[in-house]
């Protein structure tokens, strides 16, 4: 093994003109670090996890270089690798919720930095089982509903306006039955959409689950309810974690939880993980606990940025 990083890179991440620049000044930095790394580009959706499960098995730290849907793909990989190969990250996509859930902004020269520094953590996974027998696992929010909708729509558009996609979403929308089956409680009932989060964002910093901690244990859960126009104001709010508490959002804390539809005869919402469309529910999720170690800054940047900009972290719900 001729280097010590495996950076495993999407060529069309947010656009393939950015995504040559953003990988060229990735590599002026990684050089002016003098780290030693060889670089892998993907082809094909689910190379990266093929790629990164067989670098990890070589003794490869492995990096994803690109959006959410490449570090969600090679944190997979790798953990399915049972290596325990160290895994980090680049952000160069257009939300960069993954990195941001162990702290790393969207800065390509800092998260050199941070690679370079060579500090790792655990932290909680989550591990999300079809019943059509798809598992994955995932760092920030699994969901179901209506924002499962939006992904498969941003996956399948290659759409970058997050708005325009849950604008075009929501018309056609109409509310379903679910059932929530966690440890201790059963929510059962109408809901657009139901997020189990690992970490608090997705969408490119929406706090859907701002609570959550990856420290814990556990998944924190928000079954939404809000009128379809009504949930739209609240996008807005979820930019700055000022959407919790709200008396259309119910809040729970699992180890596990367990999503199907309660009539038969509705379409089965679709669930997703860190931006990934899994299939159609029902589900399972599992939280891990200290479930994988990662490259990461030693305080979370990303809070701290949150902080600055908002003058409060985004865990803190009082408002």
């Amino acid at each position: 093994m001729e280097a010590d990083y495996a950076i495993i890179h999407n060529p069309i991440a947010g656009g393939s003109k950015k995504a040559t620049e953003d990988m060229a000044f990735a590599k002026k930095c990684l050089d002016e670090l003098k780290l030693s790394y060889k670089f892998f580009e993907t082809q094909y959706a689910g190379h990266a996890i093929e790629l990164a499960s067989n670098l990890a098995k070589k003794g490869y730290r492995v990096i994803g270089a690109g959006g959410d849907g490449t570090c969600n793909e090679v944190l997979h990989g790798v953990i399915s690798s049972k290596s325990n190969a160290l895994c980090g990250f680049i952000p160069m996509g257009s939300g960069n919720d993954i990195p941001a859930v162990i702290g790393i902004t969207p800065d390509i020269k800092r998260a050199c930095e941070i690679i370079a520094e060579g500090y790792s953590s655990k932290s909680d996974i989550g591990l999300a089982k079809t019943d059509e027998g798809i598992e994955r696992y995932f760092l920030g929010v699994g969901s179901q509903g209506f924002d499962a909708e939006v992904a498969r729509r941003a996956n399948e558009n290659q759409e970058k306006n997050y708005n325009a996609l849950v604008l075009k979403a929501l018309f056609g929308w109409k509310s379903r039955e679910i059932k929530v089956i966690m440890d201790s409680e059963t929510f059962e009932g109408f809901a657009n959409l139901t997020a189990v989060g690992n970490g608090g964002a997705y969408g490119g910093g929406m706090y859907i689950c701002q609570k959550a901690s990856i420290e814990d244990g556990l998944f924190d859960i928000s079954i939404v309810d809000i009128g379809k126009f009504k949930l739209l104001l609240q996008f807005k709010r979820m930019y700055s974690a000022s959407l919790l508490p709200h008396p259309n959002v119910h809040e729970y804390q699992s180890k596990k939880v367990r999503i199907e539809m309660v009539n038969s005869e509705d379409e089965p919402y679709l669930c997703q993980v860190d931006g990934e469309v899994l299939g159609k529910l029902p589900v399972t999720y599992e939280t891990i606990k200290d479930g994988y170690e990662f490259i990461c800054p030693k305080t979370n940047e990303v809070a701290k940025a949150f902080k600055e900009k908002y003058g409060r972290y985004f865990y803190e719900c009082e408002h």
